[in-house]
C-alpha cells in the first residue's frame, strides 16, 4: 500500500505573522501545501507530535557564501544547503565572489542547478557587478538577468570607481533588480584586521576606522540618488553608516540594508581573547555600534537581518589572529542565537525578528517564498522548542566550524524544516538521501 503523503503536526503553537498573534493548533500539509489549520484527526495521515512546539514562516537569507564553484574544500552548495536547513533557513542567496565568479550565464545555471540536485533549502543566487569582480569592466548583466540572478554583487570587493557603480546603475534599472553593496573604502581600511578604537590601541594590531564604511556609503548612496536606481547595503557594522542609511531614506533614496548576527550581539571586546572566529569584515565594533545597530532593527530603519555565512577550513582560521581570513558562518546559529539574546530577554519580539528574517527578505528580493503559516499556503516553514543547549561542533551541518557563537549557551533549537512540504529536517535530522 502506497504511504500517504499526508502529514499532521499536532498541538503546535503557530506564529501567524499576519496577525501577530500565537494560537495552539494542528496543520495539516498534503502535496506541499497546508491544507488545514484546527484541531484535526487525519486517520491517513503521518502523525508528529508536537507539544510545547512553535511553528513558524521559514527564514530566509539573502547573504551566504556558498562557495561553489572553486572552494569546495571551505564548503559546497549541498553542505550549505544542509547547513541551511538545519538553522530553519528555507532559502538562501548565494555571492558571487566563488571561482570562477558568477559573472556568466553558464556559472548562474551551474549554481541554480547545484541546487535543485542538493534538494534541501530553495538556493538563489547573485551575478557579479563587474568580471571577474576586478571593478573594471561592467558584467554581461542582461545574460545574467535572463538567468534568473535576485540582484549584483561584487560583495567582498568594494566597487571603488565610481564611474563603474554609475554606469551599472543605470544598466540595470532596466531589470529592476538591487546592486548590494559591500562598503568599504580600502584607501581607508587598508591592511586593519579589527575595529579601530580603545580596544584596538590596547592590543596593538592595525586598525579598520568606521570612516572606512561611512564615508563610501554616502557616495554611492548619493551616485543611487542620481540615477533613481535600487541599492542594498550590506553587514552594515556602524552608527555614522546608519546615520547615513537615514538620511538617504528621508531622501527618498531607493535604499534597504541588513545586519548580521554578530555585529548585533557581539562587540570588538571579544577580539581580546584573540579568537580567529571574532574576525570578519566588516569587524566587530564598539558597544556604542552594537547598541545603534540593535536600535536600527527596533525602529525599523535596518530592513534585514543575514548571517553572511562565510566559511573556511579550520587550518586557514587555526593561525595568528593578523593571519587568518576573514569572516564567520551563521547559517546553522543566527536563529538560536537571535531569539535567545532578543527575543528572551525582551528587546525585540518574535514577530520582528521574523519580519527581519522572512518577511523583508522576501518582499524586498521578490522572492517566492511564503511569510505566514495560513490555510492555502506554500507548507514552507519551521518548527523549533525552547531547550537549553550550548552551541557545539558536532551540531554543525557545514562542513566549517568557524562560528562566532561557538561555546555560547542558547535556549531555542530548530527540530523541523518544511520546504514545499517535504521535511528536509526532521526531527534534528537532515532529509535521507538528500
Amino acid at each position: 500500500m502506497k504511504k500517504s503523503s499526508k502529514t499532521v503536526f499536532k498541538n503546535l503553537n503557530i506564529i501567524d505573522t499576519k496577525n501577530k498573534t500565537i494560537e495552539k493548533n494542528d496543520i495539516l500539509v498534503d502535496g506541499g501545501k497546508i491544507i488545514e489549520i484546527g484541531k484535526i484527526n487525519a486517520k491517513d495521515a503521518e502523525i508528529k507530535d508536537c507539544t510545547g512546539m512553535f511553528a513558524a514562516p521559514g527564514l530566509v537569507d539573502i547573504h551566504t557564501h556558498l562557495r561553489e564553484p572553486g572552494y569546495e574544500y571551505k564548503e559546497t552548495i549541498d553542505t550549505a544547503s544542509r547547513a541551511a536547513v538545519n538553522g530553519g533557513f528555507v532559502a538562501v542567496a548565494g555571492m558571487a565572489n566563488t571561482k570562477p565568479a558568477v559573472d556568466t550565464a553558464g556559472t548562474v545555471r551551474y549554481v541554480l542547478e547545484r541546487g535543485k540536485d542538493a534538494n534541501l533549502a530553495k538556493i538563489y543566487t547573485y551575478g557579479a557587478v563587474t568580471k571577474n569582480l576586478e571593478g573594471k569592466e561592467l558584467a554581461e548583466i542582461n545574460d545574467l538577468a535572463k538567468e534568473g540572478v535576485i540582484g549584483l554583487s561584487d560583495d567582498g570587493n568594494t566597487i571603488m570607481d565610481p564611474s563603474l557603480l554609475l554606469r551599472a546603475l543605470k544598466y540595470v534599472k532596466m531589470f529592476d533588480l538591487p546592486i548590494v553593496l559591500h562598503e568599504e573604502d580600502i584607501n581607508i581600511s587598508e591592511e586593519g584586521v579589527m575595529h579601530e578604537g580603545k580596544v584596538q590601541a590596547k592590543l596593538g594590531m592595525a586598525g579598520i576606522p568606521d570612516l572606512a564604511e561611512d564615508t563610501i556609503t554616502y557616495r554611492d548612496l548619493r551616485i543611487a540618488e542620481y540615477v533613481d536606481g535600487r541599492v542594498h547595503i550590506t553587514h552594515v557594522s556602524a552608527k555614522n553608516t546608519l546615520d547615513v542609511i537615514e538620511y538617504a531614506k528621508d531622501r527618498g533614496v531607493k535604499v534597504t540594508c541588513d545586519v548580521t548576527p554578530h555585529h548585533l550581539l557581539l562587540n570588538d571586546t571579544y577580539i581580546e581573547s584573540f579568537n580567529t572566529n571574532y574576525k570578519m569584515k566588516p569587524p566587530l565594533r564598539s558597544e556604542d555600534d552594537r547598541l545603534a545597530l540593535v536600535d536600527g532593527i527596533k525602529t525599523g530603519l535596518i530592513d534585514i537581518i543575514a548571517t553572511d555565512h562565510a566559511p573556511h577550513a579550520v587550518y586557514e582560521k587555526e593561525v595568528e589572529f593578523n593571519y587568518a581570513p576573514f569572516g564567520v558562518t551563521g547559517l546553522e546559529t543566527a536563529f538560536p542565537a537571535l531569539y535567545t539574546k532578543l527575543v528572551e530577554t525582551g528587546i525585540i519580539d518574535i514577530f520582528k525578528l521574523l519580519e527581519l528574517m522572512n518577511k523583508n527578505p522576501v518582499e524586498r528580493f521578490k522572492l517566492d517564498i511564503a511569510t505566514n503559516i495560513e490555510k492555502g499556503a506554500d507548507a514552507t516553514f519551521m518548527i523549533f522548542k525552547k531547550e537549553d543547549w550550548i552551541i557545539n561542533e558536532g551540531y554543525f551541518k557545514s562542513k566549517s566550524r568557524n562560528n562566532a557563537f561557538l561555546g555560547e549557551k542558547v535556549d531555542v533549537r530548530v527540530l523541523y524544516t518544511l520546504v514545499d512540504g517535504d521535511l528536509k529536517l526532521n526531527n534534528g535530522e537532515i532529509k535521507k538521501g538528500a
